[in-house]
């Protein structure tokens, strides 16, 4: 048996972030994932956004999380230039379009008090959204907000590198590795049971997104629904390039959000409450990987963005090319999970990315390494705890 201060299960963004930060402090890591590769699950279907939402998206995040989101954006423009790695990183902003009075006024109170929140916004003059969106037709928008510090990358991308700088610090990473339990002795994790042997720790991670709550339930119910998401690409586009900036119709049922993927387009949105059946999974036993997850999802969302051509125009040649799916995990209140497993020492869960976890990966991972470590953290633990419903 190979003996490692920290055992992560799962390569994707949580994980991979998990491990470098306690790496940060000085663990010796391993990483096990049943995958073949970093991120070939639901980061693999990410949209990369990297922004800070909490100032615009209050009902979800207050600013604990802009201090999440903040942190990400620093923490990706660092692994930009220490890697050197492509893995489209833009610093492009982010424009949140109004179609509706109601939603204009609602969000006043968003921007009027956006300097506390450190977030510098600008309400786009028609002038000024010609320069920076000459793509929107502006005269068919209530408004427009831009945030030019919010960046963009290609998770499937951005988190192998992460993965990389992770091995070259010494970290292992293992592949193929299926984990079918923990080793306990009095109260306490020593390590996880694989099938080919015993693997000990002194603390294990389960990061492994829609897999850590069947691996964990024999311990403790974890929080969080998987549900499947898809969005899709298009072909490479007359007039989009690498300085379109991400685009959300933020007063939009379906919430669409939008970036240049490739020349082209990457595109999702939201489905209305209830979900229809095809995004619906058996949290308790999930499916063994994402491929063959159903993409109806996307499809939907082609159908509905017909519904704001008019505003975007080159959304009418923005047919389906390719779709991806994932399982991202929600909880109630959109708040993610990092915390201790009650009764188990040494057993942490850093789980329910929401379907933010690219954003909020860095800070949840430096969160979870302050609390293994340090054994207290400048997050508020609370906030994130397994048993806060």
């Amino acid at each position: 048996m190979t003996d490692f201060d920290a055992v992560v299960i799962g390569a994707g963004v949580l994980g991979c972030n998990a491990a470098w930060h306690l790496q940060e402090r000085g663990c010796r890591v391993l990483v096990l994932d049943e995958a073949r590769g970093p991120a070939t699950r639901t980061t693999r279907a990410a949209a990369g956004f990297v922004c800070l939402f909490s100032t615009i998206h209050r009902q979800e995040w207050g600013q604990t999380e802009w201090l999440m989101q903040d942190y990400g954006i620093e923490f990706y423009s660092r692994l930009s230039q220490s890697t050197g790695k492509d893995f489209a990183f833009h610093r492009s902003g982010i424009a949140y379009l109004y179609l509706t009075e109601q939603g204009w006024t609602d969000i006043q109170p968003c921007i009027a008090t956006a300097s506390a929140y450190g977030t510098p916004l600008e309400v786009l003059t028609s002038h000024r959204a010609q320069t920076i969106l000459p793509q929107v037709a502006f005269d068919t928008t209530v408004g427009i907000i831009f945030d030019s510090r919010s960046l963009r990358l290609r998770a499937a991308d951005a988190i192998p590198a992460l993965a990389a700088q992770v091995e070259q610090r010494g970290g292992e990473i293992r592949y193929d590795v299926k984990v079918d339990g923990f080793a306990l002795e009095g109260g306490r994790v020593s390590g996880v049971r694989t099938t080919e042997d015993v693997v000990a720790g002194e603390c294990v991670v389960v990061a492994a997104g829609a897999w850590s709550r069947p691996l964990l339930a024999p311990l403790v119910c974890l929080p969080g629904e998987p549900t499947i998401v898809a969005r899709y690409t298009t072909r490479p586009l007359p007039g989009v390039d690498e300085h379109l900036p991400m685009l959300m119709f933020s007063d939009s049922v379906h919430r669409f959000f939008i970036r240049e993927e490739r020349g082209g387009l990457l595109i999702g949105g939201a489905d209305l409450q209830p979900l229809p059946a095809d995004r619906a999974i058996n949290a308790t036993a999930p499916p063994h990987g994402i491929d063959g997850l159903p993409q109806d999802h996307a499809y939907r969302m082609r159908e509905h963005l017909r519904k704001v051509e008019h505003v975007l125009p080159l959304l009418r040649q923005a047919d389906i090319e390719q779709t991806d799916a994932g399982l991202p995990v929600y909880t109630e209140d959109r708040r993610f999970v990092a915390d201790s497993i009650p009764g188990v020492e040494g057993l942490y869960a850093l789980a329910a990315c929401n379907e933010a976890g690219v954003t909020h990966g860095p800070a949840l991972g430096r969160h979870l390494a302050e609390l293994i470590v340090d054994g207290d953290t400048r997050l508020p633990r609370s906030r994130y705890a397994i048993d806060r419903f």
